[in-house]
């Protein structure tokens, strides 16, 4: 596997650190960009778009519950930037029973467990799923 580009929008240290963790295991390592809010995260992405780098994220997973533009906000202004498609995966630890807020760019809707091995197992699934098989 080819090292992969993912781009983590996560506004919990803790939480980036443990998903970091996992995406480096196994020995498949990935290049990963770590924002703490959406908008930064925006920028970013339209940057890369614009100089037509090599480095456009082949994953990007957000947190829901960010502060300055939550996961619904960020798919709103990823879904205005054009030609690109990149698969999302939005995590939240909230327990509402509420419909995800699913549309075309949103991939993966998953709760954060709370007990650290299983949000690992978690991680290393969404890993394994979409940077070796499905990308």
């Amino acid at each position: 596997m080819n090292s992969k580009n993912v781009l983590l929008i996560e506004n919990s240290m803790v939480d980036a650190i443990l998903i970091k963790d996992a995406l480096q295991q196994n020995g498949k390592l990935c290049n990963i960009n770590l924002f703490e809010d959406g908008p930064e995260a925006i920028t970013y992405i339209e940057n890369i778009l614009l100089n037509n780098k090599n480095e456009i994220p082949d994953l990007i997973i957000a947190n829901e519950e960010l502060i300055k533009c939550n996961g619904v906000n960020l798919l709103s202004k990823i879904g205005d930037l054009n030609n690109f498609y990149i698969p999302v995966i939005i995590l939240t630890s909230s327990e509402s029973y509420l419909q995800p807020h699913f549309n075309r760019h949103t991939c993966c809707y998953l709760n954060k467990p709370l007990e650290i091995k299983e949000f690992l197992r978690v991680i290393k699934e969404v890993k394994y799923y979409w940077l070796s098989l499905v990308n």
